[in-house]
């Protein structure tokens, strides 16, 4: 088949996704022992967001109950972070001397949590949206002072690729009825390969289908499911996503993959996978359309089936 010479993968994979995602920076905490002649110290009380709640929060910043009593901001001023989930981690891990860790199966229990609560609030599933979650553990301090609540929240992109952005409105319902926050059609930035066909791409950004754009969302795929250990190798992901991406492109153009492995302006890319999200257990990829530089459609192509691109 031809697909090898008509895929692109990120430049920039899927990071900021999960970049603010696990335990983050951790805060070293005191852990000495008590002598004997001190008062028992109080139990510590934690005031935790609540659902709806709109944060302005700098990317990379670990959960601290101070840190969210400083940050809540109405949603209709320009915010990162907004809270779907205010969870509990339980079980062994509970009685652990320091919160999950990115990878453990509390943590991924907690970001497959994130992930419904996410999907539920957002009125969709959220991976289809210019959307990414975040899942703050609990830092050393708290955590030592009794806290095992998790929160969860999610944020707006500003590229399909993963890069966080303000939003000046609640993301609640946002793929829900006309989905404004639903991935449709895109602008691509990436450079060209010898052969003229794209090779590293660096942004995919939303448009409007009507208007000039050399890339369409076509759907989700998951790849690596039940595998665990270590990251896969580039080339094993790779062929994972091709093999998974490229019959739901041809699907969604109304074609089979003989058919979409006879055209020559039109392949496919992906949002690529970092460690962050493998350790989570996220196995999503987005797959996309994308077609020959230079050529931009102006209508969606889906159920194009053999019809020249709209250009």
């Amino acid at each position: 088949m031809t697909m090898p010479a008509r895929t692109a993968i990120a430049a920039v994979l899927v990071g900021v996704l999960l970049g603010v995602s696990g335990c983050g920076l951790r805060v070293p905490g005191a852990d000495g022992d008590l002598v004997d002649d001190w008062q028992p110290m109080a139990t510590p009380t934690f005031d935790l967001p609540s659902v709806g709640t709109c944060l302005d929060s700098p990317s990379k910043t670990p959960f601290d109950p101070a840190f969210v009593r400083a940050a809540p901001i109405e949603c209709d001023r320009g915010h990162t972070l907004e809270v779907v989930l205010v969870g509990t981690v339980e079980g062994n891990a509970a009685q652990a001397s320091e919160p999950p860790a990115a990878g453990s199966e509390a943590f991924q229990a907690a970001y497959a949590a994130c992930g419904k609560a996410a999907s539920d609030y957002a009125g969709g599933d959220w991976h289809t949206g210019m959307l990414g979650i975040n899942v703050q553990m609990p830092t050393r301090t708290p955590w030592a002072g009794g806290l095992r609540s998790y929160v969860c929240s999610i944020f707006a992109l500003s590229s399909a690729y993963g890069v966080m952005s303000f939003s000046s409105a609640s993301l609640k319902g946002s793929l829900a009825g006309d989905a404004p926050k639903a991935i449709r059609c895109l602008e691509v930035v990436g450079n060209k390969a010898s052969d003229g066909w794209w090779d590293r791409l660096s942004a995919l950004t939303p448009i409007d289908c009507a208007q000039p754009h050399e890339a369409e969302f076509v759907g989700t795929v998951q790849v690596g499911v039940g595998v665990g250990g270590a990251l896969p190798a580039d080339d094993l992901l790779e062929k994972w996503t091709t093999d998974a991406c490229w019959p739901l492109v041809a699907r969604f153009m109304g074609l089979t993959e003989a058919q979409f492995d006879a055209r020559d302006d039109v392949g496919l890319a992906w949002d690529g996978m970092d460690k962050l999200q493998w350790d989570a257990g996220d196995r999503y990829q987005r797959c996309f359309a994308l077609f020959d530089p230079g050529k931009k459609a102006r209508a969606s192509i889906k159920g194009l089936g053999k019809k020249p691109l709209p250009v």
